[in-house]
């Protein structure tokens, strides 16, 4: 990689570090690219030629978001082989990386359709999560509690169930961290066959 290349992947870096500062803080409508070109000392002109727009820094945060989730559910899941105990750890890692976000999706969350287009490409990081947890903990957990349910579909479900708490939590407030246990309960009933 040329010296060039190196440095033009060091200024992302360092633009997508402090965007995702700015959306934490103020929130997707509320984070102005002239504060992430103040804070970073990288042309507003140049962010845009990097970027594109306000959108696609935005669509890079929740990619790298994704990313760095993906790591730390690998890592967590790993020594475990309890497919029921997993989706234990990885909805509280989505829980916890919800409250954390907040202020940066609650603009995003009410539109359905923006995380389907995060999870339509093949080599799109949140694909990549869904096979993953399909593989490892749906995929074992469809044989523990006897269900004929394709192993991504149950993800996509369990997609469906999480979000839906966690919207309603955005709504009414509470604990969503004490809401683990439920959800995976609620979940599990959901897709039981008799």
């Amino acid at each position: 990689m040329s010296f060039k290349r190196k440095m033009q992947e060091l200024k992302r870096e360092v633009l997508l570090e402090e965007a995702t500062n700015l959306f934490i803080r103020d929130g997707y409508e509320n984070m102005k690219i002239a504060d992430l070109a103040k804070n970073t000392g990288v042309s507003v002109g140049a962010i845009y030629t990097m970027f594109g727009s306000k959108e696609g820094i935005y669509h890079n945060y929740i990619l790298g978001q994704i990313e760095y989730y993906i790591e730390i559910m690998e890592e967590k899941i790993s020594d475990c082989s309890d497919p029921k105990e997993m989706l234990m750890i990885i909805t509280e890692i989505k829980f916890s990386a919800i409250i954390k976000n907040r202020n940066a999706i609650k603009e995003n969350f009410s539109d359905p359709t923006f995380y389907l287009t995060l999870s339509t490409d093949e080599d799109d990081p949140m694909m990549y999560m869904h096979r993953y947890i399909a593989q490892h903990i749906m995929e074992p957990l469809s044989k523990t509690i006897r269900t004929d349910k394709d192993p991504l579909e149950m993800v996509f479900l369990f997609d469906g169930l999480s979000f839906g708490i966690i919207k309603h939590w955005m709504i009414a407030g509470g604990d969503l961290m004490a809401r683990t246990e439920k959800t995976v309960e609620c979940f599990l009933r959901a897709i039981e066959t008799d």
